[in-house]
């Protein structure tokens, strides 16, 4: 990958807009394959809506030519660098919200109730789905 003074030239290896976008609807078949009520495995489905919203997150961002993303750095930036994004700073409270309850069940073993994961699900992950798709 090139860069010229702010802006990314897409290389081959990188998922398109299109890619993501169907990564993210594969993901939320995967999510909708649980059930909630009885699932022993709530930690997994956070850090699954984490990742499907990323993946929206990542095809807003190819949207707009901004490509270079291979960290949680790279993401935490794009939401200064993209106009959009900064003009609606609640996205960026909704990724971080499922970033972080990501990182809590994944690494400090944080056992979410049901009601807590629906709550994710419906709200902050829901946003963001709608913000993208209304966006690109």
């Amino acid at each position: 990958m090139a860069t010229t003074g702010t802006a990314v030239v897409r290389s081959a290896d990188m998922p398109t807009k299109v890619e993501h976008l169907r990564q993210a609807q594969h993901n939320e078949r995967f999510l909708s394959s649980f059930d909630l009520a009885t699932t022993p495995f709530l930690d997994w489905v956070v850090t699954a809506i984490f990742y499907t919203a990323l993946h929206y997150l990542r095809c807003l961002m190819s949207h707009h030519n901004y490509t270079n993303v291979a960290t949680y750095g790279d993401m935490d930036k794009a939401f200064d660098r993209i106009q959009l994004l900064k003009r609606h700073p609640a996205i960026y409270d909704d990724y971080r919200t499922l970033k972080d309850d990501s990182w809590s069940a994944r690494y400090n073993m944080w056992r979410p109730a049901p009601a807590g994961v629906v709550d994710l699900r419906d709200n902050e992950f829901v946003r963001i789905r709608a913000f993208v798709l209304t966006n690109t």
